[in-house]
């Protein structure tokens, strides 16, 4: 049998803000499944894939709780790491709200359907996304 830091990675999987921000926070708030898979991406044996829109709830939920002394730094070690990879928003996108209408909060909307439009597992702890069922949800 596998342990959970043996099972075989994904190759991609889209984060959702509450995942990065306890990684970033070494929260044990982010569950050992999800922490092993920011890890193994570390390693180079995944890709994890944020939307803009995370970077964005990133830098509000700072800006309220000064986790983070210096954002402007935190934000150019994420953008210069390797295995992390920034979708921005279209206006295609927006086309997509109907289709994921089954997550009631906006932003949540546009990171559940990025990992739907990418089929990817979402690393998410969020109960009204899961409740959705648009998207496969690890935590």
């Amino acid at each position: 049998m596998l342990s959970i830091s043996q099972t075989p990675l994904e190759p991609l999987y889209v984060i959702d803000t509450h995942a990065l921000i306890w990684y970033l926070l070494s929260d044990k708030k982010l569950r050992l499944t999800a922490l092993n898979i920011f890890r193994g991406a570390e390693r180079g044996e995944t890709l994890l894939v944020i939307s803009v829109v995370v970077l964005a709830e990133l830098y509000y939920a700072n800006a309220k709780n000064r986790w983070f002394s210096d954002y402007q730094m935190v934000h150019q070690d994420l953008l210069s790491k390797s295995f992390f990879r920034f979708i921005p928003l279209e206006p295609l996108h927006i086309r997509d709200f109907e289709h994921d209408s089954r997550v009631p909060e906006m932003h949540d909307r546009i990171i559940a359907g990025l990992a739907r439009r990418l089929d990817a597992p979402l690393i998410s702890s969020d109960p009204l996304i899961r409740s959705a069922d648009i998207v496969r949800i690890i935590w």
